[in-house]
């Protein structure tokens, strides 16, 4: 590529070096003379190649119009002026031999240029070259939701085909979508209802920003086929960040739970109404309702199971001669009651943290690690059996976990809900995602968080996705300095490959568990993390949730960091 620029640099600035006829050793048959143009804003984005605003050459009336972004951002409403483009760079692509006349090298977008071209033979041709704002002439659906069924269509935008996992006919539904920046569909599927159904798609059409291109679009149903385990190599991407800040999170160090359904992911907000997020496009979307397990610590933190139903609890600090009863409580959707599940006093600080694998209203098992500070650290992790919806014994079974180094205030989840399968646990300060034999609860072995080692790796989940079990850890900074917001999504298929250490290099070799890093950045630093936000949490919460969806097809990975942003990553297991 730099040898691309310097050739256009030198083409540009030959004029500069006097006028004189073209070369007599020329090709017969001259060539289209100038293959494209581009503006940049800086010499510095022109020197060193830059993305820079495209140039439509009209060879009809050989005119160049440099096509300035009507609006910039695209996707925003910015709408720009030729007059904050008084001064940009022009780069031509010309074939050998041909040369422009007056050289140009600066231009004013606000001014027309008349300028001659000579080509190969020698012929002289005027050509205009001026500026326009132009409108965006995307016409893609980014993203097509069936309102209020949780349906998502994959996208083709080669072929223009939005296909829904679905079997049956789509009677007078809705749909929630995305389009290419300030594009329209018609009809609109938001306000005017449709039928689709295996035999008979529906068409679309989407009309772009500039009025004139547009593309029709078929909705149909189809039953992809998937891979035969895990997910699709390379099928994560990242569906949406916000900033807890901007969906309501008005007080800082207060952000501390993330539970999913099929439809929200619910941000605990400590002595507060938990706030709802639509799960797909990360708009919010209301407050869940705790009643009387709002305030006052008791809704400390929230979590939800593998079938989406919201668990919230206490933090519990008891001693020998003081215990405290930590409490847990179920909702079966987020406008259920939450009704009491689990109390138990403790002699020890609990309840920073839960995880659940299973279902609290089917079969689970709901985990509580020991979440004091010591100078040893502690392994303990309690763990109530869920059978039939039924807690067998409000006594938890107590287990610890060997060889992790001493660890304390972070997180333990199963694979599969029987207190003989191998789990994982994470906590503050060995930081390594380690994987534990449940029937020995000796470390099979881990994934170390080194990164600058200012940073606490407190949360996780595990979630299998077509036949193959999942793992997702975070890290957070509990200071101003230090990895802000960082984030993995982990294989845990083989123990013999669930080893190594993540770094802060964003370009160092990974863990050949690893599937998924979440983007920290250019310096590797993080950027969703609170401390280059709304302000670094001196405690480093942060928590992460995997969901697969009901029809198999995808995995969300959501992470959330306090003071920071929460998100969504989608996975699918679809053969391409």
């Amino acid at each position: 590529m730099k040898k691309i620029i310097l050739s256009l640099l030198i083409l540009t600035l030959l004029p500069l070096t006097g006028c004189h006829d073209p070369e007599e050793l020329v090709p017969s048959v001259a060539n289209r003379g100038i293959n494209n143009a581009t503006v940049y804003t800086s010499w510095d984005e022109y020197h060193t190649a830059g993305k820079g605003i495209p140039c439509k050459i009209d060879y009809d009336t050989r005119t160049i119009t440099v096509q300035v972004p009507y609006t910039w951002p695209i996707e925003s409403d910015n709408v720009q002026s030729l007059e904050d483009y008084k001064k940009v760079y022009i780069a031509f692509n010309l074939d050998n031999n041909v040369y422009i006349e007056p050289a140009l090298h600066t231009i004013d977008l606000t001014q027309t240029y008349e300028v001659t071209v000579t080509d190969q033979q020698g012929v002289k041709s005027p050509w205009t070259i001026k500026a326009a704002l132009t409108k965006h002439n995307g016409c893609d659906i980014e993203s097509f939701t069936i309102r209020g069924m949780d349906l998502s269509a994959m996208i083709d935008k080669d072929n223009a085909r939005a296909s829904l996992i679905y079997f049956e006919e789509l009677k007078n539904v809705f749909a929630d979508y995305t389009l290419s920046p300030h594009a329209r569909i018609v009809p609109d599927p938001a306000k005017q209802a449709f039928w689709c159904s295996p035999d008979k798609p529906m068409k679309f059409t989407v009309i772009a920003a500039d009025g004139v291109t547009s593309k029709e679009w078929t909705l149909m149903e189809s039953q992809p086929q998937k891979i035969d385990q895990g997910m699709a190599k390379g099928s994560g991407k990242l569906l949406w960040a916000e900033k807890l800040s901007k969906l309501g999170v008005t007080s800082l160090d207060k952000a501390y739970g993330l539970g999913v359904t099929d439809e929200y992911c619910v941000v605990n907000v400590q002595d507060a109404d938990p706030i709802l997020i639509n799960a797909k496009d990360g708009k919010p979307a209301g407050t869940l309702n705790l009643g009387s397990w709002k305030g006052d610590g008791k809704n400390f933190y929230l979590t939800s199971d593998d079938a989406g139903h919201i668990l919230v609890n206490n933090f519990a600090n008891g001693s020998d001669s003081a215990p405290k009863t930590i409490s847990i409580a179920r909702m079966e959707s987020v406008t259920s009651t939450p009704e009491p599940f689990i109390e138990w006093e403790v002699k020890g600080a609990y309840g920073k943290m839960i995880s659940v694998t299973g279902d609290v209203y089917g079969d689970a098992l709901i985990s509580v690690v020991y979440c004091g500070w010591s100078a040893t650290g502690s392994t303990s992790i309690l763990t109530w059996t869920v059978k039939n919806g039924v807690v067998e014994n409000q006594k938890p079974h107590w287990r610890q976990a060997k060889g992790m180094k001493g660890w304390t205030n972070g997180d333990a989840s199963y694979i599969n809900p029987e207190l003989t399968s191998d789990y994982f646990a994470a906590g503050y300060s060995p930081n390594r995602l380690t994987w534990v034999n449940g029937t020995s609860d000796q470390a099979r072995t881990d994934i170390l968080g080194e990164l600058t080692n200012n940073e606490q790796m407190l949360a996780l989940d595990v979630e299998t996705f077509n036949g193959v079990p999942y793992v997702i850890t975070s890290m957070e900074t509990s200071f101003t300095w230090g990895v802000s917001g960082a984030m993995w999504v982990c294989e845990a298929k083989y123990p013999e490959t669930f080893n190594g250490t993540l770094k802060t290099g964003i370009n160092e070799q990974l863990p050949a568990a690893v599937v998924y890093q979440l983007d920290r950045g250019a310096d590797g630093f993080g950027k969703y993390g609170g401390r280059l936000n709304d302000g670094t949490n001196v405690n480093a919460y942060t928590d992460v949730k995997l969901h697969a969806s009901p029809d198999g097809y995808f995995m969300y990975a959501y992470f959330m960091f306090c003071n920071g942003y929460v998100g969504c990553v989608q996975f699918d297991c679809l053969a391409k």
